[in-house]
């Protein structure tokens, strides 16, 4: 029985999960406690004020805590990446979009944004950033469209690891996505499964270029793609493909750090698996952290059912183990020691007038003159 509490503890700190509301419910929070969660994400829904905010993320860190496999701190995850996916906004400094960014060719101004982004985040208890987005814009891609930097690789690895520092210097882990790319597909995977033609040649020639230079910048995490690439992997998606995760992201772009799931609820997956399935072939797949974005009230039958798989030998120790390893090593770096957020950072951070003018300057597609006068000096 201390074998399986163990085992339970361990895969909790594997998933990322959200929650209903702008507060902490007792029923979701009772859940989260029994499975010893290790990350939260927060959405629109779960936001109303910095304030609000503030009181959600240290609830949940002061309930979730002692819950955790050796009481690590939780990871508390959003999608901020400027324009239309900017969960948190007034009075948090609106940034605008990628693409809008990436047309003042100043990668200090990207590494600027990504910092600003990154200390308002943190002010308020967030200390994981889904972004920045290095899918290459090949097609007239609905899902990404403006949230990529460009149609020329380069520019995107440029501009893409630039903001990766930036998040980082601020003390929030960065998360680049979507591998092994998103932008050559037009489907949508919310709504369906995308796929891909693509070899690993063409991949390496357009697609991996910004992530090659993100690992570089030692970005911490990578988000995957549920895509199927079929002269790769003709049977799963990338977020399933061993092919994908271990051979080509880890073995041949040497990429040692959290492997993030999209999120498990996206239509591309969940019109052909069951959750619990899916999560299964994940982490059989490589994937480190499971995201479930908005049916918390399923995420403890596949908690058990991986618990169980893990101790039947159905997935391997060595599996579980090599994942812990990971999420130890940057809770230690970036969560440890671990303080509360408080109100006096958000008063001095959260949307300051500099961030607001910076922000004003690049909508309007001017280098901003703060980042003008570095380059002066």
């Amino acid at each position: 029985m201390r074998q399986l509490e163990d085992i339970e503890k361990k895969v909790g700190q594997l998933l990322v999960v959200g929650i209903p509301e702008p507060r902490f419910d007792s029923e979701v929070l009772h859940s989260f406690v029994r499975m010893g969660v290790g990350g939260v994400i927060l959405f629109k829904h779960n936001y109303e004020s910095p304030e609000q905010l503030v009181g959600l993320t240290n609830t949940i860190q002061k309930n979730l805590i002692p819950a955790s496999y050796k009481g690590h701190p939780v990871w508390i995850a959003v999608d901020q990446e400027g324009g239309r996916v900017q969960r948190f906004k007034d009075p948090f400094t609106v940034m605008p979009a990628a693409a809008t960014w990436s047309a003042l060719n100043s990668p200090k101004t990207c590494f600027e944004a990504g910092f600003i982004m990154g200390k308002e985040l943190r002010a308020c208890g967030i200390n994981l950033n889904f972004a920045p987005v290095v899918d290459v814009l090949q097609t007239n891609a609905k899902a990404i469209g403006d949230r990529s930097f460009s149609s020329d690789p380069q520019v995107v690895a440029t501009m893409g690891s630039a903001v990766v520092r930036g998040i980082q210097k601020a003390g929030v882990l960065a998360v680049a996505k979507h591998f092994p790319g998103h932008g050559s597909v037009e489907p949508d995977s919310h709504e369906e499964l995308p796929v891909s033609p693509k070899t690993v040649e063409q991949l390496e020639e357009i697609d991996w270029i910004p992530f090659r230079r993100a690992i570089r910048s030692r970005v911490e995490g990578i988000m995957t793609a549920h895509i199927l690439f079929e002269n790769i992997d003709p049977s799963r998606p990338a977020t399933l493909s061993r092919k994908l995760l271990q051979d080509s992201l880890r073995k041949d772009l040497r990429f040692t750090k959290l492997i993030f799931s999209d999120d498990l609820e996206m239509g591309a997956i969940k019109k052909k698996y069951d959750l619990r399935d899916a999560a299964f072939l994940a982490l059989q797949a490589g994937c480190d952290q499971l995201i479930f974005g908005h049916e918390w009230d399923k995420v403890e039958d596949v908690w058990s059912h991986l618990s169980k798989a893990f101790m039947d030998g159905a997935l391997p120790m060595s599996r579980l183990d090599e994942s812990l390893a990971r999420v130890t090593e940057l809770k230690m770096k970036y969560l440890s020691p671990y303080r509360d957020a408080n109100l006096e950072d958000v008063k001095a951070f959260v949307g300051q007038a500099s961030h607001r003018t910076i922000a004003k300057s690049i909508a309007n597609g001017i280098v901003p003159e703060s980042i003008l006068e570095d380059d002066d000096e």
